[in-house]
């Protein structure tokens, strides 16, 4: 059986940049190298994210909570603004808000439709 943070390393994470890449490009209008600077990524890996080949397991835009945390990144990214312990600390408060929203027990059941994710906590004990 998959780990929790295994899931999450495999599909919040990078659902969770895409949602920074769009929004660096969408509303900063900055270009794919400047995102991938500012994400610590290439530039293909940007122009996946924002054509929705990278970062597509998880459709984290319809959390309000986490698409939030994408746009506060986002603007403290273009203004320098946060440490990497900052920038850190928002990934895991993505990541935790996923798990605690059952997210990833969802993905979960699409791998194995045998696991009961009724019972399952695993996500829940779990902190960053």
């Amino acid at each position: 059986m998959p780990l929790p943070c295994e899931f999450a390393v495999k599909s919040i994470i990078p659902a969770f940049r895409a949602l920074i890449a769009k929004e660096l490009i969408e509303y900063y209008r900055l270009k794919q190298e400047n995102v991938a600077g500012l994400l610590g990524v290439t530039q293909p890996a940007v122009s996946q994210y924002t054509r929705n080949i990278r970062g597509k397991t998880l459709d984290l835009d319809k959390i309000e909570s986490i698409r939030l945390l994408a746009k506060g990144l986002a603007a403290n990214l273009v203004n320098n603004s946060l440490s990497l312990k900052e920038i850190n600390q928002n990934y895991c408060a993505a990541c935790t808000t996923a798990r605690k929203k059952r997210i990833i027990c969802e993905l979960h059941k699409q791998l194995d439709p045998s696991f009961n994710t009724e019972d399952c906590d695993a996500c829940q004990t779990l902190s960053c």
